[in-house]
């Protein structure tokens, strides 16, 4: 790992926690959390990718690696749940130290780990859960479409928590750790529904090269009606597959037909507002 950022927000959490007196559940959760980030750097090295920058938040972190997942679902899959699994293999081994437990310290780090796993399989961006399911559902959609759908689970866990955070607030029982969940969520899907086009962007860029990679990979074909974008396009890509695009004209003939080379050279070229029939039309005219 060549670089650590700690966030503001994690801060500004456990000194809350610290100022209220939770001194043994400040502990053991930053345990739990040092634990599960470190879960997720070892499956990243065994997946062949190097942490380039963690960034740590309070229930959590975020890790930059040098390869884009995007076109990896598997590598994905298996990094994203790295993290819980680590937690569940510490809470395994905290077990049989309960009977030792120095004012009931195990108990507390068994809480925080199981605490902190649930959490981050929470089907959200950018949590375990909604990583690990987004690359499931981009085996069968397109990315975009499988960011859009984990943006959506996002709000509403982040609203049932927002709910259940109330709800121990009028009942006396206060919990600091839900409020901040809560928030943490609806924030981020805040943020991913925001700038949906940049991790659609990374996308193409991490295609150009796996494109470089493979030698042979499945085609389908997409068939464009008139009027259809360049960036329309990109919305209907899944990993691991080569696209092809028939392109219409206003009289439902084929004008031409554009390789996925093209289309992304020309989204990369700033122009993906453009008709695919007016750069199927570009393309013809530069052969002549």
């Amino acid at each position: 790992m060549k670089s650590l950022k700690i966030s503001l927000f994690f801060v500004v959490f456990f000194a809350v926690l610290l100022a209220i007196g939770l001194v043994k559940e400040t502990i053991s959760l930053v345990l739990a959390l040092i634990i599960h980030e470190g879960g997720h750097i070892l499956a990243a090295k065994a997946q062949g990718c190097t942490v380039e920058k963690l960034v740590v938040q309070p229930l959590g972190g975020y890790m930059h690696l040098d390869t884009l997942l995007e076109v990896r679902p598997e590598a994905e899959f298996r990094i994203a749940l790295a993290g819980p699994a680590a937690n569940l293999l510490a809470v395994a081994a905290a077990m049989a130290l309960l009977p030792y437990s120095p004012q009931g310290l195990v108990t507390s780090f068994i809480n925080a780990s199981l605490t902190l796993m649930a959490f981050n399989l929470l089907p959200a961006l950018p949590l375990d859960g909604g990583r690990a399911l987004r690359s499931r559902l981009a085996v069968w959609t397109s990315y975009y479409r499988a960011t859009k759908i984990m943006i959506a689970f996002g709000f509403g866990c982040g609203l049932i928590l927002g709910v259940l955070a109330v709800f121990r607030l009028l009942q006396g029982g206060p919990n600091p750790t839900i409020f901040a969940a809560s928030g943490f969520l609806l924030y981020n899907a805040l943020v991913e529904r925001r700038q949906l086009m940049v991790p659609l962007l990374r996308y193409v860029l991490s295609r150009q090269s796996a494109l470089r990679k493979h030698q042979l990979m499945a085609a389908d074909t997409l068939v464009a009606s008139p009027g259809v974008k360049v960036n329309d396009v990109l919305k209907k890509i899944r990993p691991q597959r080569y696209y092809q695009i028939s392109v219409l004209d206003e009289a439902y003939a084929l004008a031409g037909t554009l390789t996925e080379h093209q289309l992304l050279k020309l989204i990369l070229a700033g122009t993906g507002q453009r008709s695919l029939q007016e750069a199927v039309k570009e393309l013809g005219e530069r052969k002549e």
